[in-house]
């Protein structure tokens, strides 16, 4: 069966590629993205799935999981973090620059001629442009790659669940993101069997 409402759930399901990326809120405050998160607390091992009912004809996934747990996932997820890096490392670069100008015609403006002043200013004005046109265009650059990067999933995660819903005969697949799923059998969940699915795709 094919699963139509599947792409629009991407969106949903995608948290971590399609999130805005705020350059300029990144840039200022680089101390928060360098902090650790404190470590989990170790957790007692996931219970065993029941086994899927063989007569079940519905079954649910939770696609956020899919989105972060498989290969393809985690891969795309560490070339954002990568680019984005990137982004940063240059906006605050330039950021500096304008920073040590500010400063430099804060302490010297007493003893500045007019020129030299005038000279400072225009250089901390371009300075503050550059800065904003590379923060825009690095969002611009980092959004391009995650729309890229969430259709290439889609194209193995869409046939993906159609196999396993042709191979265990299901007339339905609910989401268990989306907020309509409040409970159910545990045994009817196959998230993990379509992680399994789009690991094992080539394209």
């Amino acid at each position: 069966m094919k699963l139509l409402s599947v792409v629009a759930m991407m969106t949903v399901a995608l948290v971590v590629l399609t999130a805005p990326w705020d350059a300029a809120a990144e840039q200022q405050t680089p101390a928060a993205s360098q902090t650790p998160a404190p470590a989990a607390p170790v957790s007692a091992q996931a219970p065993v799935r029941p086994p899927f009912p063989p007569d079940a004809k519905y079954a649910y996934l939770d696609l956020q999981r899919v989105a972060s747990e498989s290969n393809d996932g985690r891969a795309a997820n560490e070339r954002v973090e990568a680019l984005s890096d990137v982004k940063i490392a240059e906006i605050e670069a330039l950021n500096l620059d304008l920073q040590a100008s500010q400063q430099r015609l804060q302490q010297n403006a007493n003893v500045m001629s007019g020129d030299a002043q005038l000279q400072l200013q225009r250089e901390i004005e371009r300075l503050s442009r550059d800065v904003e046109r590379m923060s825009q265009d690095a969002e611009s650059e980092v959004q391009e790659l995650q729309q890229t990067l969430q259709l290439e999933f889609q194209q193995k995660l869409v046939p993906a669940i159609d196999r396993i819903a042709i191979d265990k005969g299901l007339d339905f697949i609910f989401s268990a993101g989306d907020g309509g799923l409040l409970w159910a059998n545990p045994a009817l969940d196959i998230t993990a069997d379509v992680i399994l699915e789009v690991n094992a795709s080539v394209q």
